[in-house]
């Protein structure tokens, strides 16, 4: 009898950290649910910010493609009047003065354009 009350309080004890380990378990994937929902949150945030900025960059490129296009256009135009009117080509051919140039120079400096 003493076996038998025995086995019953070992099978008692072990049902019962049984019950413990799954209460842990469940504990641990109710968290792992919760990282998990926040993480997803992280990925959409920051996927549609991605999103904003490419389109934001696509806009951008496309702005500047427009822009190189005027500029080409008024360079070919400058040149065109250089080969058509003798005193521009005259003027053109001259030295860029200091005071100009240095000018220009702190203009781009102050634009953030140093570049060209």
């Amino acid at each position: 009898m003493a076996a038998a009350i025995g086995w019953g309080g070992m099978q008692t004890y072990e049902a019962t950290r049984a019950e413990s380990r799954a209460d842990d378990l469940q504990a641990e994937l109710s968290t792992a649910h919760a990282v998990n929902a926040g993480l997803e949150q992280m990925a959409y945030y920051y996927g549609s910010q991605m999103r904003r900025l490419s389109a934001a960059l696509e806009a951008r490129e496309a702005s500047r493609a427009i822009d190189d296009k005027s500029i080409a256009a008024a360079r070919a135009a400058a040149r065109q009047l250089e080969r058509d009117n003798a005193s521009t080509a005259d003027w053109a051919g001259r030295p860029v003065p200091d005071d100009a140039a240095q000018w220009l120079r702190a203009l781009r400096e102050q634009s953030g354009d140093a570049s060209q």
